[in-house]
């Protein structure tokens, strides 16, 4: 199972002066042996093409060849990457000026410049042309109206971005910002399909010395390969990245991947829990245990091709009491998650403990209060043999459809739970199967039926997706220093708002906390306080668990360093 993520570049690197003290007084490991990552179909990218991308594993494959401007280790220090120093903000909070590394590479050999910057900002993401799904991210609240923020070049390697109002988490969405080569992307200009279809982007042929991984091949459910850069920027003064190559093996199921990992045909996979125990046993694996920025979540299809009762507030909430999280940690999880009550994770330092509702756990759990919230909302039950059932309004079964990928143990268990669990209240759920790609495309993706719109995310409230569906088993990822990002799910105009939750009020708030109210830490905090509340009540989707990684390595990997972002440094793995 796949996340859909805000940031783009799942790989997380540290910056030139970490590497130096890393290596200091010692001389730099030989560059040797080929890294192989395992991982499960239902996980696959979509396309390299980043800026079409929705999923995290295409922002993932893209992130071994080409860097962003910043990212943050497992202490949320942020590290500099692309950038030459940190991001500088006006006193005012309007203007923010980016300064780049002067030794930045495109594959001809040419300078990345700012202007590379700002022309795949305004050039593309803010296209009217082309589908940038986290365009949201750039615009702004003037006078009623969403406008994009204004980047400007100052010299080859300064730009600016400017806003007309203040939003304290902006900065954030700057570490994120990768480009295009404007030499390149100028040719496909306004030209949707050859821009779609262009070589030098499905094939990464471009970007130079900017990750320390060029592409090689990729075999769709088999295998992603990138080769050692050895140009990469970041690796001059110590030889990094220390692999030959990088791979992403596919596998059919967690399970046959777990056992290539115990067979030492690849170097690393994620671990399920009740494989743990055995896992830490053996001699030639390292466990590790670390939080995780993902939770699972059962989103509500509050369209109109789902069933209508879930565009009510307490039919969604009834459903979440009926699914006991408790279970879903202790059974599935064997312990390694926690309860999720909103996006916000326990590891934010906007996270609150006691202000949140929280469904499926007691007392707000259970058959009986689920059964109660359900006649309380209109709806009634009849018998059929041993059988309760609840009806619709049009006197017929409730029959729900709840829509996953497969190849994960874990997934599908919850899937079954959450059948039963719903069954014991009186509703009868189908669980169907499907890729990660058609889950997207089929089944998150909408349009207004008989309109000329290219299917889209969130095109409205009327849009719909081509398949009718009720409830979605998925993953998301949260940002923990800036979890603001997650309107591009929750919001009425967020962009990955497939499911259709449109409320003022959330609306407001998500406005609120990236204005100059939020600019005050404690009062940011007292924002995010209430927006997780009445995301927590309206339950527009059942936040299920935020999970606790295991990762397995061969013991052969050195320079891991555990935490939230393990990987952030990954360039400098390397075998012993």
């Amino acid at each position: 199972m796949d996340l859909i993520y805000r940031r783009p570049v799942q790989k997380l690197v540290v910056a030139g002066l970490l590497i130096l003290a890393v290596f200091t007084g010692c001389s730099a490991p030989a560059a040797k042996g080929v890294f192989i990552e395992g991982d499960v179909t239902g996980g696959e990218a979509e396309t390299l093409n980043w800026i079409l991308a929705a999923d995290a594993s295409s922002f993932g494959y893209v992130g071994y060849a080409l860097e962003s401007l910043a990212t943050y280790d497992n202490q949320f220090n942020i590290q500099l990457r692309c950038l030459g120093r940190d991001i500088e903000v006006s006193p005012d909070g309007l203007v923010y000026t980016i300064t780049l590394r002067n030794d930045l590479k495109w594959s001809d050999g040419s300078q990345v410049t700012a202007e590379d910057y700002v022309y795949t900002l305004k050039n593309l993401m803010f296209s009217d042309w082309l589908n940038y799904n986290y365009r949201d991210d750039w615009m702004e609240d003037v006078n009623g109206h969403k406008v994009f923020v204004n980047p400007g070049v100052i010299n080859d390697t300064t730009f600016t971005v400017t806003r007309q109002t203040v939003d304290p988490e902006f900065v954030y969405t700057l570490y994120d910002l990768i480009p295009y080569p404007k030499y390149i992307a100028s040719k496909y200009e306004g030209k949707v399909d050859a821009f779609t279809q262009a070589k030098e982007f499905n094939e990464l042929s471009y970007t130079g010395n900017l990750g320390p991984y060029r592409f090689k091949e990729w075999l769709r459910n088999d295998k992603f390969v990138v080769e050692r850069n050895p140009d990469f920027f970041l690796g001059k003064d110590n030889g990094a990245p220390f692999f030959s190559e990088y791979v992403i093996k596919m596998f059919g199921t967690a399970a046959v991947m777990q056992g290539a990992l115990e067979a030492g045909d690849i170097t690393y996979c994620g671990i399920e829990p009740p494989n743990v125990p055995k896992f830490k046993q053996l001699e030639r694996i390292n466990v590790y245990t670390v939080p995780t920025r993902g939770y699972n979540l059962v989103c509500y299809n509050q369209r109109a091709n789902g069933w209508e009762g879930l565009r009510k507030k307490e039919v969604r909430q009834a459903l979440s009491m009926a699914i006991d999280k408790d279970t879903i940690v202790q059974k599935m999880y064997l312990g390694f998650a926690e309860p999720a009550f909103s996006f916000i994770p326990s590891s934010s330092p906007w996270y609150s403990e006691g202000n949140v509702v929280k469904f499926g756990v007691a007392p707000l759990a259970g058959k009986q209060k689920a059964m109660e919230q359900l006649k309380s909302a209109g709806y009634e039950y009849t018998s059929d043999g041993d059988r309760t059932v609840l009806m619709d309004n049009n006197g017929k079964p409730v029959k729900l459809l709840l829509v996953t990928t497969p190849g994960s143990d874990i997934v599908e268990s919850m899937s079954l739970l959450i059948k039963q669990e719903l069954s014991n209240i009186g509703i009868e759920v189908e669980v169907k199967m499907v890729q990660w790609p058609t889950l997207l495309r089929q089944y998150m993706m909408n349009k207004v039926p008989g309109s000329d719109q290219e299917p889209r995310y969130n095109n409205g409230p009327q849009a719909v997706s081509e398949e009718p569906w009720d409830m979605v088993l998925m993953g998301h990822n949260t940002d923990p220093l800036a979890p603001s990002g997650s309107s591009v799910f929750f919001a009425s105009d967020g962009g990955l708002n497939s499911f259709g939750f449109f409320n003022d009020e959330v609306d407001a708030l998500f406005k609120k906390v990236k204005s100059t109210a939020g600019l005050d830490r404690e009062d940011r905090r007292k924002i995010y306080i209430e927006l997780a509340r009445v995301m927590s009540e309206e339950q527009p989707v059942d936040f299920l668990v935020f999970s606790r990684a295991n990762r397995g390595f061969q013991k052969t990997v050195k320079g891991i360093e555990p935490g939230i972002n393990m990987g952030y440094n990954y360039y400098l793995w390397r075998f012993e």
